[in-house]
């Protein structure tokens, strides 16, 4: 449902996603930098700034979207 969220939200506003999958060699990495303890959880420049899926605007705020496409 996050990565949907989040794919749906990149359609009207540019900005750069990624999914990663939790239990990946880099989704392992990332459990322990961040210290990540529910999925999903979402991060912008390096900060954990949500878990669970964010409200949208929230969101939209959050990666700078202004102007919708």
């Amino acid at each position: 449902m996050a990565k949907s969220f989040w794919e749906e939200l990149q359609q009207s506003c540019d900005f750069e996603y990624k999914n990663i999958e939790i239990y990946s060699p880099e989704g392992l990495q990332y459990i322990r930098q961040y210290n990540i303890r529910s999925v999903p959880t979402t991060l912008i420049d390096k900060k954990v700034e949500f878990v669970g899926v964010p409200d949208r605007d929230k969101a939209l705020a959050k990666v700078n979207c202004v102007n919708l496409k």
